[in-house]
């Protein structure tokens, strides 16, 4: 679990610089290093929730998936389904937003931005995940 959870953070992370980098307005004011860093804030206070309620869950079933694949494109599958998992939950959350705006469908144009925010999570996520796993196989038994 705590690879898990080192996983979150780094995925945060980048899924925050993402949001930092949406927000600057270079057209009124200049990129300082307060800008990044309200950027990254007010990042980790949207990404750090939807990452630990719908990232873990996924994490656990890709985990469950791939437990006994062998192959020398386990790894490749892992991180086909971190993407494929990255845009499942991209369009979770848009229809959890749509709901809000009173439409019946996807709104398009939301879901791009929703979906580059959750490859930028996921995709993260799970390089994390692969080099902790290979990491743990490689490190002596003690």
């Amino acid at each position: 679990m705590f690879k898990k959870i080192i996983s979150v953070l780094i995925s945060s992370l980048c899924g925050s610089l993402v949001v930092a980098v949406a927000t600057f307005d270079t057209s009124y004011e200049q990129i300082t290093f307060n800008n990044l860093i309200a950027g990254l804030v007010l990042g980790l206070m949207y990404v750090v929730p939807i990452v630990t309620v719908l990232g873990i869950p996924s994490s656990i079933l890709i985990d469950i998936l791939i437990k006994n694949r062998n192959g020398k494109y386990k790894k490749l599958i892992e991180i086909a389904l971190y993407i494929i998992f990255g845009v499942i939950g991209a369009t979770i959350v848009s229809l959890i937003i749509s709901l809000d705006d009173g439409t019946n469908g996807v709104n398009l144009l939301a879901f791009k931005r929703i979906c580059i925010l959750a490859l930028s999570c996921s995709v993260p996520f799970g390089i994390c995940s692969i080099l902790w796993n290979y990491r743990l196989k490689k490190s002596p038994s003690h």
